[in-house]
């Protein structure tokens, strides 16, 4: 409610001495700011001049350097670019120099535009010859002769630059340096000056500032003494609107809350001081417009003559909404809101308020969603029930084992310490490459609810693939994530035990047909020739019939996500070692996967090049060598394009322009083993991440092995991999390297 107040004379007295403190404070202080900045330039000026005065003694250093390493014709890039760095941080302070100068009122002095003018004028003289100098560095410097290294006429010639700068006639340098210095001076006694000029005007706003405030005590203590009787009134009011735990307000036919509000409105929604705001304003950081365009609708129909509140009550689109606070620890706070409208009855029937009732709901709708989640994860233990008891037990049990191992590695990782960009880089390729194996082989497995809850962590990790800086608490959100997987896999295990309870599972699984993808001849196995018909007659270890299942089967998934038709050809997979399994097991994955998404064409475009539709795939093991094992994996799709590889790469930063032009196909077809380096832009559950290869390359570097790539275009591509046969060390290992 609006309040009117009237002043005595002797009020309007005080008023006029507090306006005129006010107004000499101000004064006071707007003359400090000005003197502040005068400060802070002269200040930044004399740090600028100190920095430049030292710039001699360094480039004398480097220039020692360059004449040592010419005279012993070793390596001097490190010192040219050096004095490359220093000479354009140097003329770039030279310009702030002057332009601080400027600020501070200081470019007319003469004892500051004399020694600045010398010590620029030098300067120039010197940059011209770090010019020159930086230039000839460019030329062949050292020839290679039957008695060793020489310098060759343009080294000489650089050498001899670099000699005529650091002889004792050349005063350059130390003209720069005294020069500098002679500022460095100048300014500093001008900084002293300005300082005490400062100070004295904060002590005169502080006296000014005392005097003011002991008016205002003076003018609140007889303030309190005639507002005493509403203090009283004004307190019952506030007891009951601060007990209150709904926000109560008052809305008026301008659509503005009134001065009356209760406590608990200003937590609800967040603002501090609703008083007095149009409730567009207050309703607009909280809804979407098109809510917002409704919620003034519905507000306006209210004050219509004859309006049956209870019935326009049911039609309110704030009855619920959804809102996102920011916390004090600068995260984000859902809650849910519900507001309630009631006309206030005045002397006239229209009334004169709307009273505005908001209660926080958010218990209320999390109940509400709990109790749908508990339903729901009833029908999703079920289904996943379903997924377990599909899938063979032997395969199952092997990969909760690996899976768990990389969930844990995947949780170590990232709890480990480290704070650079590099550690955090490789952190998070390590977590990538971890859970994208595991992955690969849920998605072989048909395991869906393992794929989508990876494929989650993967977005995040991607995001913060693509962040400039990283630091420690972007892996919050995947840390959490990681800790949910954990849980699931932690179930998975509980369900197995509950299952084993009422049916004991044999850890042999009974042998099973292999289905083709022609679902016309489903008791047929898939072979792709002979040597496969001649494979399957042979005894085959335990370690060979689900592993082909398992690969056949991710194949086909991905076939048929991609729209391809695929024929699987698998020899020698019986021949892997026990410790080699899980090595070419994930080899094996992560290479289907990128042969069908990258390798292989669509019907389409292998019919336009004379090829069948259905493409090939082979994977093939044998140990004929003395040394390694062979796993080889080929397919008869597009090939490597040299072109898109290389376009991808000048588009991510792996390469200049300058670098690609004569850069070697073996070396350009390294790229693709590079972290985080894909030619797919579409991100899907099987590609576009660029980890895939990235984990092979790194399963291979840790086994001790080798990898290599031959292609033809319109071809194949062929992907062989060397393992060795005798266990590698860790020695070894880290020699390892891509072919």
């Amino acid at each position: 409610m609006a309040r009117k107040s009237f002043a005595n004379p002797g009020q309007w007295l005080q008023i006029a001495a507090t306006i005129l403190f006010a107004a000499s404070l101000t004064v006071l202080l707007i003359v400090g700011i000005r003197r502040a900045n005068d400060l802070q330039s002269e200040s930044s000026a004399l740090q600028l001049a100190s920095e430049l005065s030292s710039r001699p003694q360094i480039i004398r250093s480097e220039l020692t350097l360059i004449e040592h390493g010419l005279e012993t014709t070793s390596y001097i890039g490190d010192s040219v670019r050096s004095l490359a760095t220093i000479r354009a941080d140097s003329n770039q302070a030279f310009n702030v120099l002057q332009e601080q100068l400027r600020r501070a009122a200081l470019a007319g002095d003469a004892e500051v535009v004399k020694p600045l003018a010398a010590a620029q004028s030098r300067w120039q003289t010197l940059d011209g010859e770090l010019e020159a100098l930086n230039r000839k560095s460019d030329a062949a410097l050292y020839a290679d002769t039957a008695s060793g290294s020489e310098l060759t006429p343009a080294g000489k010639r650089m050498k001899t630059a670099v000699d005529t700068m650091l002889s004792p006639q050349s005063q350059n340098m130390q003209i720069i340096g005294e020069s500098l210095k002679k500022l460095e001076a100048t300014l500093r006694g001008a900084v002293a000056d300005s300082g005490r000029s400062l100070r004295s005007l904060l002590l005169a706003g502080t006296a000014v500032a005392a005097l003011l405030l002991g008016l205002m005590l003076y003018y609140a203590w007889r303030s309190r003494q005639a507002s005493a009787a509403a203090l009283t009134a004004q307190r019952q009011v506030a007891n009951i609107l601060g007990t209150v735990r709904e926000g109560l307000f008052l809305v008026g036919r301008d659509l503005r809350l009134g001065e009356t509000f209760s406590d608990s409105l200003s937590e609800l929604l967040r603002i501090p001081a609703p008083a007095g705001r149009s409730f567009e304003e207050v309703l607009a950081p909280l809804v979407d417009q098109k809510t917002l365009t409704t919620a003034l609708k519905f507000l306006r129909l209210l004050w219509k003559d004859k309006v049956h509140e209870e019935l326009i009550e049911s039609v309110n689109p704030l009855n619920q909404i959804e809102v996102s606070f920011t916390n004090s620890r600068g995260g984000a706070e859902l809650r849910y809101l519900a507001f309630g409208f009631r006309r206030v009855r005045g002397q006239d029937s229209t009334g004169d308020y709307l009273l505005g009732v908001v209660t926080d709901v958010t218990d209320r709708v999390l109940l509400a969603r709990e109790i749908e989640h508990v339903k729901a994860d009833s029908d999703s233990q079920a289904t996943m029930l379903l997924q377990l008891l599909r899938v063979d037990p032997v395969m199952l049990q092997a990969f909760l084992s690996t899976a768990d191992v990389a969930f844990r590695k995947s949780n170590a990782l990232l709890t480990a310490p480290g704070i650079e960009q590099e550690d955090l880089r490789k952190k998070l390729d390590g977590v990538f490459r971890e859970l994208h194996a595991a992955k690969g082989e849920a998605s072989a497995l048909t395991l869906s609810s393992f794929v989508q809850r990876i494929h989650s962590i993967e977005d995040k990790l991607s995001a913060l693939r693509g962040k400039e800086q990283l630091n420690g608490n972007d892996f919050l959100p995947v840390v959490v994530k990681l800790d949910e997987l954990m849980g699931h896999i932690a179930s998975i295990h509980s369900m197995q035990d509950r299952v084993a309870a009422i049916k004991p599972v044999s850890m042999s699984p009974a042998p099973r047909k292999i289905l083709s993808d022609d679902a016309t001849q489903p008791d047929l196995p898939v072979f792709a020739d002979l040597a496969d018909f001649e494979a399957c007659a042979k005894p085959v270890s335990p370690l060979a019939s689900p592993m082909n299942d398992m690969l056949r089967s991710l194949a086909k998934e991905v076939a048929t996500a991609q729209s391809r038709s695929v024929r699987m050809a698998i020899r020698g997979l019986e021949h892997v070692p026990a410790h080699y399994a899980g090595v070419v097991k994930d080899i094996c994955v992560q290479m289907i996967r990128n042969s069908i998404v990258h390798g292989l064409e669509s019907a389409a475009e292998r019919r336009a090049h004379g090829k069948s539709e259905e493409g090939t795939l082979q994977i093939s093991f044998s140990g004929d060598s003395a040394e390694d094992y062979l796993l080889m994996i080929e397919d008869d799709g597009r090939g490597l394009n040299y072109e898109q590889i290389i376009d991808k790469a000048l588009r991510v930063g792996l390469m200049s322009p300058q670098q690609a032009v004569g850069l070697d196909r073996s070396l350009v077809h390294r790229l693709i083993f590079q972290a985080g380096f894909s030619t797919v832009d579409d991100v899907t559950v099987h590609a576009g991440r660029g980890v895939g290869l990235d984990a092979v390359s790194n399963l291979v570097r840790e086994s001790g092995g080798k990898i290599g790539v031959s292609t033809v275009a319109g071809q194949y591509t062929r992907f062989k991999v060397l393992l060795p046969k005798a266990q590698a060390s860790p020695a070894s290992a880290s020699s390892a390297h891509v072919a």
